[in-house]
């Protein structure tokens, strides 16, 4: 073992110190750009088959507002939005996980009730979900 901590030289820890910081960088980028997102206008759009029936801009006003959502087959699902967040407050179908979901506040979460078929999604003001939308680019990329 000693032989090999006398073949490192001073040139080598400075290489791997600075390999190790920049090893970071990533994770400094993703933040920076995780704050900006968080900060921008956004909006929760309802969509039943890919169609979209409501759209709430997300604010921190304190107000609520609900949307009730029938189908033709007299499925039901109560959306709210309470000030920057929405949630589907109840639903018929036999699960319960979309309401199980909680609150949605972040720029690509989205609340699904698979059996009435209604997608809630939250996406930036200029209408694209960062993981949604597919002519959009995502961090990583």
């Amino acid at each position: 073992m000693r032989k090999y901590l006398k073949m490192i030289r001073r040139g080598d820890l400075f290489i791997i110190l600075l390999l190790m910081a920049a090893s970071f960088l990533p994770l400094g980028i993703f933040g920076y750009h995780q704050a900006n997102a968080e900060s921008a206008d956004k909006i929760a759009v309802v969509s039943v088959d890919g169609n979209v029936v409501k759209e709430f801009v997300l604010k921190d006003d304190g107000k609520t507002e609900t949307y009730v959502y029938r189908d033709d087959h007299g499925h039901e699902n109560v959306i709210v939005r309470e000030g920057a967040t929405v949630r589907i407050e109840s639903a018929d179908c036999d699960d319960q996980l979309c309401v199980r979901m909680g609150a949605k506040d972040g720029i690509g979460e989205t609340i699904m009730c698979l059996p009435n078929r209604v997608l809630v999604e939250v996406r930036g003001a200029d209408g694209a979900a960062n993981d949604a939308d597919e002519e959009a680019l995502d961090i990583i990329s």
